[in-house]
């Protein structure tokens, strides 16, 4: 056995004595004397040795200061000889020390953060949306998890792997969700159909931007958007009630979801309703049932019966909670969050039998009964 095996052999020994000892005190210092082998590049430990320390590093950490654990993952975060699974636990701590390792780490593979995206918070899944180059799987579990401002985090980081399909999508979801409109138009070789289409809905300021970066001809454009709107702009006076004006959208095949949630992020709570009202084909007062009733799970039938995208059922859902708050000055746990689990379950089909069933509807029967 070689002096350096030895010395090894001899500093690991001494680890292991020290993690006996459950004080904070020797924890801390054993913690920070582990760091400094693993960093060190002059340390000449084999990959079983660094294992046994890392197996170490794991097992006291709950004892060791959250600002110790910090530094340690900052000055880990770019190396490639130290063990996988260690980067995997440092990724999976706190935020605070976790987003070194998320952002910086090449050692963390893809099944690791599809882990980390579907169970750690949202802070972890923004950092994990800010990585270089994270794969096509990664992208599309960011979307999936339907949380915008992490869909948002993904649209701005520029070497994000976002397949044409997703961004053929999440063009269309722009209509409705403001929020990914610049981020969309502004990443790297974004398809020009989709900033065509964009072009109907953006603000002024992404027109210009779409006709000075795009090889679009902006009159032809222009003329696009007018057909689209003619109808509602010759409707849409002080004169013509909201009934009215719903109801023509609908006549010529313009009531889109789209129009519905614009409609909710304006205030025009009564466009809204009449216009899922009739895009669901019931009375308006039996929708007012629906939208503000105590079980969030008959939201949820309404939606899927309609085959909205989970995306587009937590943006009624989050937008209609302050409405929701305002009618019932009490609301039940089960109302403040999105049933986005029961709804990821639901099937077209399934939902527009559960919607004409009256003891679920009044609450009386439960939807798994309705099936």
């Amino acid at each position: 056995m070689s002096a350096q095996n030895q010395d090894n052999l001899s500093e690991i020994s001494n680890l292991v004595i020290l993690a006996s000892d459950k004080s904070v005190e020797k924890r801390e210092f054993l913690y920070e004397k582990i760091g400094t082998f693993l960093v060190n590049e002059g340390q000449s430990f084999s990959m079983s040795e660094k294992k046994l320390m890392a197996e170490i590093i794991c097992q006291i950490t709950g004892d060791v200061e959250k600002s110790i654990r910090s530094h340690f993952a900052k000055q880990l975060s770019l190396k490639e000889d130290v063990p996988v699974e260690l980067m995997f636990f440092l990724a999976n701590d706190d935020i605070e020390v976790a987003i070194p390792i998320l952002r910086d780490s090449g050692l963390l593979s893809e099944p690791d953060l599809l882990k980390i995206i579907k169970h750690r918070s949202t802070q972890h899944q923004l950092a994990v949306a800010a990585r270089d180059s994270i794969t096509p799987n990664v992208c599309q579990a960011i979307y999936d998890i339907g949380k915008n401002d992490v869909t948002v985090k993904l649209l701005e980081n520029p070497t994000a792997q976002i397949t044409p399909e997703l961004l053929v999508h999440l063009g269309d979801q722009s209509e409705f969700i403001p929020e990914y409109q610049a981020p969309l138009i502004k990443r790297p070789f974004l398809p020009q159909p989709i900033a065509e289409k964009m072009y109907r809905w953006v603000s002024m300021a992404l027109r210009e931007y779409i006709s000075e970066n795009f090889d679009v001809d902006a009159k032809v454009l222009q003329i696009d958007v007018a057909d689209r709107l003619q109808t509602i702009n010759s409707i849409s006076t002080e004169s013509d009630p909201s009934a009215k004006l719903v109801s023509k959208l609908h006549t010529a095949g313009d009531l889109t979801t789209g129009f519905m949630i614009k409609s909710l992020r304006h205030g025009e709570i009564d466009l809204f309703e009449l216009a899922f009202a009739k895009l669901l084909d019931v009375d308006l007062e039996v929708f007012r049932e629906i939208l503000y009733a105590d079980n969030s799970e008959i939201l949820a039938v309404a939606c899927r019966s309609l085959n909205l995208d989970r995306i587009i059922f937590k943006t009624i859902f989050d937008l209609t909670l302050s409405v929701r708050r305002e009618k019932d000055s009490i609301l039940t746990p089960g109302t403040l969050n999105a049933p986005m689990d029961f709804y990821d379950l639901l099937s077209e089909d399934a939902a527009k039998k559960a919607l004409i069933n009256a003891e679920f509807m009044q609450g009386t029967l439960k939807y798994a009964s309705t099936i």
